[in-house]
């Protein structure tokens, strides 16, 4: 029974155990296959078991070939337009699902993205960008430019990349299979921002949520002094009755001097005040302004 009831105890401790997080790795390549299959390569020997994407920037044709001779796809139809662009298209996908093949002969299994932009580049940053990317391969010049002491970026897609994508994505350059560069992320840093803001914005919002429940204890304080001040002028009417016999210009003077510190009573305090509503607002828009920059600094290599 002992035995039985300590494997149950393994066996929930095991199901606790949280499971490890695969990253995607992102790969771009170029059209032509033979060129990019060693950088491929590299990035299929590095994947350490996390799963494989081969980006293949696709650039929608500008001149438009029409016998024989090459137009502006602005002064061409728009019809020939779509059915060429729709052809080099399809021109693409083959190529991508060339290199997935050669995943396949190498024991890995991919996946493809084909992304349409007129600059490779600036597609390549918006990947990044619009799909969260943390892991990411490119190269860092073509194979003509590799030397054994080449240690910077050569290419201009390789600089640009380097410089304008997100500072959260990992990025490593190769040429003809080996590393040259590597950009770190920046994930330490954009994550202590991000919870320096969140913890001055939950301290603004419990501070507000004080200052409330003063407000709405204010209030019913405020609530039984106003109680109270019915009551005595009720009792001070009656009283103004027996006296008019007496002297009822005292009585009435003295009910209308209560109802007149009535009239003055202290108005409603704001839910805010005393926080410095203004000073507030400004803290928090500089937090985000200084998160922003911090980011932007951050792509810069």
């Amino acid at each position: 029974m002992e035995f039985d009831g300590g494997t149950k105890n393994n066996m929930e401790e095991e199901e606790e155990e949280p499971a490890v997080m695969e990253e995607k790795i992102y790969v771009a390549v170029g059209r032509e296959t033979a060129k990019n299959k060693s950088n491929l390569t590299w990035a299929l020997d590095n994947s350490q078991g996390n799963k494989i994407c081969i980006v293949l920037v696709h650039r929608p044709a500008q001149m438009i070939p029409i016998l024989g001779t090459k137009f502006d796809a602005a002064t061409v139809d728009e019809e020939l337009v779509r059915a060429y662009r729709a052809k080099q298209k399809t021109k693409t996908e083959k190529i991508l699902d060339e290199y997935l093949r050669f995943c396949l002969q190498k024991g890995f299994q991919a996946e493809k993205l084909c992304v349409e932009m007129d600059s490779i580049e600036k597609g390549i940053v918006q990947m990044i960008s619009e799909k969260r990317v943390r892991k990411f391969i490119m190269g860092a010049a073509s194979d003509k430019h590799y030397s054994t002491k080449m240690e910077d970026l050569r290419s201009k897609k390789a600089i640009f990349v380097c410089k304008h994508a997100s500072a959260t994505c990992h990025i490593r350059f190769i040429c003809k299979g080996y590393l040259i560069h590597t950009r770190e992320a920046k994930m330490d840093e954009v994550r202590a921002l991000s919870a320096l803001l969140f913890d001055f914005q939950r301290l603004v919002s419990s501070q507000s949520s004080k200052n409330s429940d003063m407000h709405s204890h204010n209030l019913e304080e405020e609530e039984e002094e106003e109680e109270e001040e019915r009551t005595s002028r009720t009792s001070s009417s009656r009283s103004a009755g027996t006296l008019s016999y007496f002297g009822g210009s005292e009585a009435s003077s003295s009910v209308s001097v209560m109802e007149d510190k009535s009239s003055h009573s202290s108005p409603p305090s704001l839910p805010c005040s005393g926080m410095g509503l203004g000073m507030i607002s400004f803290l928090i828009n500089s937090t985000k302004i200084w998160k922003r920059l911090a980011i932007q600094n951050h792509k810069q290599p």
